[in-house]
């Protein structure tokens, strides 16, 4: 039986000083020049450090480069350089195969090594599964100790043998599936389709279950690392350098240099403060013992739904009506909670705008706006659900679609749950708070996340405030329309939300502000705003951590070779600035977490221990996420924002009037 496996390999190397005689240079000039001079000399290798574009090959450099004069570099101290020296000599071995379709992700530092086998078999016509292993050099520093190799990882890519012509010939509808000329792209709806249409759903489930086991990943993965290694000597690299060893190790590795930790779950706090000391199992029964957290804002509170059905729908939307509304007052304890339920004579969206404009509708505090799976998929402009949130909201009233075949389903008690606490969530409550934890300094955590808007460009969502017992403070947000004033609104946002704020702390001395990124910082836009904050909070000191949150990296874990789940809260710390940490014990996936050099507080563990009991709080579920909800919730607030952009005279400022609830979820 084996221990914890992080998928990282080391290469060792005969490490060696490089003279002018073997590295070569250009002087760099601009990205475009840099672009041309790479793509006219393919047999070399280019690496830019600062003004100077390094060059070198393993074979014979053309004339047009200068040597650099008294120019050394010792490749111990230049773990870039020789990392990258490495990926091309494994690039190169795998191209000389020819056995792969390989080329490098462009959105990240991975190569994409696709196999021709169809691992479905050829059993369903016209569609094929090929296996892909994801290659990526990775080097860091622990303890002092140069860490030099590489990650690898496997997925499943599927791709459509058929041409347009012939999924027609079939009867498959192409109607607005995506693709080019004669291809179909093999995406989640054309998929769908193609199953559906060719009654194959079954057989292409079943194969993906077994290939995303996490044994056979490890499985594939490790095929691929031993022939690496029993290839090693073929890997061909410059300047008389040589690969030694290419090594696979367990956890915790020599001196405990890379080693796993557990970080426990937090305690989840009810009304009063209250802890789950009888021993329940299910949160929605906590919940329903200790009362919400905010029991006393809601409980005397007159609260009105409002339900706006076709009149197809009324029978079964009735009976929604009637568990929601007990299902409320059972687990929240609402003492005061009546329903006005709103028929339409049709469902279409003239009925629906009609039906917003009743008085009595916009005297409830909560609309269920009923819909069918068809009503979903249409425009926004023409979507009854997008129509009705986008006249409701600017009243100040929340809104949550339900689907009619949901409701027809019998409404099983886990989505009922989900959709009362959603419910809640919307109209402003808090079911819980997490354990908090004293400390010398006051702290906020401030998320950032993003979306895309319809033309392509990245939407942000900013300035999330939460207290460090994940309380929500405030619910504005400002979505942007690209990079272009990111740096300046972020500043104006921070100061304009934090000054009330920090005016509370004036006694406590300094404090601390924790940013959740869904980006990488850069100098630019959070530096430069951070700075001028600064300026503006003059009277005030403050830390700062700015913390980069994804899971778009090609570490893996797997626990006894992928045959056993992994617990929640394993932590691995790689360096002083980076770390991985795992969420749901079936996945093979962790979050990684990079803290920004540039930051003044910089405590790893206590930051990864902060992230992972912030994913204990959720508005959609009581279980724990996967996301933290300090980079979930303004993704969300920005694509919910975007969405009702397309509605209308819709106006974003009438946002203003639901601030105070998480109205975008």
């Amino acid at each position: 039986m084996s221990g914890l496996f992080l998928n990282f390999y080391q290469v060792e190397i005969n490490f060696k000083e490089i003279s002018t005689k073997a590295l070569n240079y250009s002087d760099y000039q601009s990205k475009e020049d840099f672009i041309n001079l790479r793509d006219s000399n393919r047999n070399c290798t280019f690496y830019r450090e600062n003004d100077k574009i390094l060059v070198w090959s393993a074979e014979e450099l053309i004339s047009e480069f200068e040597q650099l004069p008294d120019y050394k570099i010792n490749l111990d101290d230049n773990p870039k350089v020789l990392s990258r020296i490495i990926e091309n000599g494994i690039v190169d071995l795998l191209k000389e195969t020819g056995s792969y379709r390989i080329f490098k992700n462009k959105y990240s530092n991975t190569w994409e090594i696709i196999s021709s086998k169809d691992v479905l078999k050829n059993s369903i016509k016209g569609l094929e599964i090929n296996r892909v292993v994801h290659f990526s050099p990775y080097f860091c520093y622990k303890e002092e100790k140069l860490l030099l190799g590489f990650t690898l990882s496997s997925s499943l890519k599927n791709r459509f043998t058929w041409t347009k012509q012939e999924f027609e010939k079939n009867g498959i509808d192409t109607t607005g599936l995506k693709g080019k000329e004669d291809i179909i792209f093999a995406n989640r709806q054309s998929i769908k389709r193609f199953l559906e249409s060719t009654g194959t759903t079954e057989n292409y489930e079943s194969a993906k279950i077994r290939e995303n086991q996490n044994s056979t990943s490890f499985q594939i993965i490790n095929k691929f690392y031993n022939w690496l290694e029993k290839s090693k000597s073929k890997i061909v690299l410059p300047f008389e350098l040589n690969i030694l060893s290419i090594s696979k190790r367990y956890l915790p590795f020599e001196n405990d240099i890379i080693k796993s930790e557990i970080i426990h779950k937090p305690q989840r706090y009810f009304y009063s403060n209250r802890k789950n000391t009888q021993g329940l199992r299910l949160y929605d029964q906590m919940v329903k013992t200790y009362m919400p957290y905010s029991l006393e804002q809601y409980q005397n509170k007159k609260i009105k739904l409002g339900i706006i059905c076709p009149s197809e729908y009324q029978g079964e939307t009735e009976v929604f009506a009637k568990k929601i509304e007990s299902k409320l007052k059972e687990v929240f304890h609402f003492n005061n909670l009546s329903s006005y339920f709103l028929k339409t004579a049709d469902s279409d969206l003239k009925s629906y705008e009609h039906a917003i404009y009743d008085k009595e509708l916009l005297e409830c505090d909560l609309v269920y706006v009923i819909v069918n799976q068809l009503q979903e998929k249409l425009p926004n402009n023409l979507s009854p659900y997008y129509k009705c949130k986008a006249k409701l909201i600017g009243n100040g009233i929340p809104t949550q679609d339900v689907q009619i075949e949901t409701i027809r389903q019998n409404l099983v008690a886990f989505t009922m749950t989900n959709i009362a606490l959603n419910s809640y969530a919307k109209l402003g409550g808090t079911a819980w708070t997490i354990e908090k934890e004293d400390k010398l300094k006051d702290e906020l955590v401030i998320g950032i996340g993003s979306t895309i808007s319809k033309d392509g460009q990245f939407v942000l969502g900013i300035a999330q405030i939460f207290h460090n017992d994940g309380r929500y403070m405030t619910g504005n947000c400002s979505p942007l329309s690209s990079f272009d004033n990111y740096a300046e609104n972020l500043e104006n946002h921070l100061y304009e939300t934090l000054k009330p704020l920090v005016e509370e702390m004036k006694n406590s001395g300094t404090f601390r502000l924790i940013f959740h990124l869904f980006k990488s910082a850069s100098e630019r836009y959070e530096i430069k705003a951070i700075n001028n904050l600064k300026e503006r909070l003059s009277d005030y000191n403050f830390e700062f951590a700015l913390v980069h949150l994804a899971y778009g990296h090609n570490f893996r874990l797997y626990n006894n070779d992928g045959r056993n789940d992994i617990m929640a809260g394993s932590y691995i710390q790689l360096s002083k600035h980076s770390a991985i940490l795992h969420f749901v014990k079936n996945s093979d996936l962790p979050l990684k977490i990079d803290i920004d050099k540039r930051s003044t507080f910089t405590s790893m563990f206590y930051i990864a221990k902060q992230v992972y009991w912030f994913s204990h709080l959720s508005h959609r579920s009581y279980m724990p996420s996967k996301r933290t909800v300090t980079i979930m919730y303004p993704s969300l607030m920005a694509k919910m924002t975007e969405e009702l952009k397309k509605v209308d005279n819709w106006d974003y400022d009438r946002l203003k009037f639901v601030e105070d609830k998480l109205w975008f979820i």
